[in-house]
């Protein structure tokens, strides 16, 4: 008895060091840390649920808040945390080749789809696929695709009026509602599909688009969770991240799209499109046209993306960049279009000041049909989104993985980052500190007019991230939210519900930006003038 009770010890004593070996990292290099936590390191109030991802975020963000770089722990694991713009600066841009990679949380075995995106792929594979994909994104790109956006905004919003004017109820929840609009986008444009979410709710493809893109649940925490935390153990139960479902059914739809415009040789300038081109060897040239203005978001894509590519992509590969668009695209664009909506209903004077420009748009159009150009002219509106982005940014945090051994030096520090390890740029936390935005919680378009604007660091201002890896589709999310915008204002004011959740509360979602209990609003048809 006495030896089981030894040996008992003996396991807890060598599990607790071996889950705790890595505790001394940062203090080894002399960098401050968040103070980690057996099994969990850093994120023991996310793990609890007693804290979402932004509180966690703000907390380390804010501990040690003079230092440029300190530490934390993915559970066992150390990363860096990056502060300051321009060191944030320096390693996504200037010393790219040393940080070219993400961290794969998702390993292919564990999500092929996933790994084989272009958010997952690393190394040369990444720089080819980069430049792939960039010329589908460029601004004269972006005007050939704008009608298939646009015919989706000016349906949809007619459909809900019509809906609404005989009888329909008014009153909806945003983000699902969201949802339906970039779901019809996405397929218009990335699967050459029309789907009219609005006429038919119930249809597949949003029923497993809100399915896959779920991640508030207690399943979808625990696979994260074993994920970062026990990846091998993952591997082991073959445990992955989207069921079988969500392979079946955009695998079968894919090979169906590419199969029917390679027998009627259908072209509808879309990703499609590029797709087919890509399986064939065949490369669309990156236009050089002279800088357009898409908006002060914007980010304009790096010299890596614009190079010539002689390579065939595999059936499989070309999938999962439709799924890395379905992605990117689905989630982050309705969160960003709820988030917008919420801040228009707590200041009825920006929404107002919004459908004025709106408006004067509409009149000048004379009955013609909305053109690229005038979505791009309406100056408020960008105000409007950008201020959007810096409160509520897509992606609160993105990270750099080192690709090969760095030295760091600056003030007093001096020590290696070593190969695997990574670093985080808190671009959240970034948007709400005071030293780059006053009055940061505050929702002020003005930031971002032409006076003001010109004082806003460009490093410090990153919401669709920095350097070579930021995000490829900045150009049409960007398009698609002014877009729908556009009509929904032109047709609808946005006003408070005695179910809509005002200070606006955050989710306890591990990865994206939402609200715990969605945006109650209602839609009230404006009078034609």
């Amino acid at each position: 008895m006495i030896i089981w009770i030894l040996l008992l010890i003996a396991a807890v004593i060598l599990l607790y060091k071996y889950g705790t070996r890595n505790f001394d990292y940062f203090q080894k290099k002399g960098l401050a840390f968040n103070k980690p936590h057996f099994l969990v390191g850093s994120r023991l109030s996310t793990v609890l649920g007693t804290k979402n991802m932004i509180e966690m975020l703000t907390e380390i963000y804010n501990e040690h808040r003079d230092e440029k770089i300190s530490g934390m722990f993915e559970f066992n694991r150390p990363a860096y945390f990056i502060r300051d713009p321009e060191m944030i600066k320096r390693l996504c841009i200037k010393e790219f080749d040393s940080f070219s990679d993400h961290r794969l949380i998702l390993s292919k075995e564990a999500e092929p789809l996933f790994a084989s995106a272009l958010f997952g792929l690393t190394g040369q594979k990444w720089r080819d696929m980069r430049a792939t994909l960039s010329p589908a994104f460029t601004g004269s790109k972006m005007r050939l695709m704008f009608k298939l956006i646009n015919d989706v905004g000016s349906q949809m919003s007619n459909t809900v009026l019509e809906q609404i004017n005989k009888g329909a109820d008014n009153k909806i929840e945003f983000k699902e509602f969201a949802q339906k609009f970039t779901i019809d986008i996405i397929a218009s444009c990335a699967f050459g599909l029309e789907i009219n979410s609005f006429n038919n709710p119930n249809n597949d493809f949003l029923r497993i688009a809100r399915k896959a893109t779920n991640f508030a649940t207690f399943k979808t925490t625990i696979k994260l969770v074993g994920l970062l935390g026990a990846p091998w153990l993952m591997k082991i139960f073959k445990i992955k991240f989207l069921d079988e479902e969500f392979y079946k059914f955009f695998g079968a739809m894919m090979t169906d799209t590419i199969k029917t415009r390679e027998e009627k040789k259908i072209t509808r300038n879309d990703m499609i499109d590029l797709i087919l081109q890509a399986k064939h060897g065949k490369q669309l040239d990156y236009d050089n046209e002279e800088h357009t203005v898409d908006g002060f978001a914007t980010v304009e894509e790096s010299q890596l993306g614009k190079e010539k590519v002689k390579r065939t992509w595999e059936d499989d590969e070309l999938l999962a960049q439709c799924v890395g668009f379905f992605f990117g695209g689905f989630e982050t664009v309705s969160s960003v279009m709820t988030f917008m909506a919420a801040e228009l209903i707590i200041d009825p004077n920006i929404q107002k000041k919004l459908q004025d420009e709106i408006d004067e748009v509409h009149k000048s159009l004379n009955g013609e049909t909305l053109t690229y150009e005038h979505v791009q002219k309406m100056k408020y509106m960008d105000m409007v989104v950008c201020e959007t982005l810096r409160k509520w940014p897509p992606a609160p945090i993105v990270d750099r993985k080192c690709t090969k051994e760095f030295n760091f030096e600056y003030d007093d520090k001096k020590f290696i980052m070593e190969y695997d390890k990574n670093f985080y740029v808190p671009i959240y936390s970034l948007h709400h500190d005071e030293r780059y935005f006053p009055e940061p919680e505050k929702f002020d378009p003005e930031r971002f007019n032409d006076e003001n604007k010109k004082n806003i660091r460009q490093d410090c201002y990153i919401p669709f991230g920095i350097g070579p890896r930021n995000c490829i589709g900045n150009r049409f999310a960007l398009l698609e939210v002014k877009t729908i915008f556009y009509y929904l204002l032109l047709n609808f004011t946005f006003e408070a519900t005695n179910e809509t959740e005002i200070p606006l509360k955050l989710g306890r979602s591990q990865t994206t930006l939402q609200l715990e209990n969605g945006l109650k609003c209602a839609l009230i048809p404006r009078a034609e003038e």
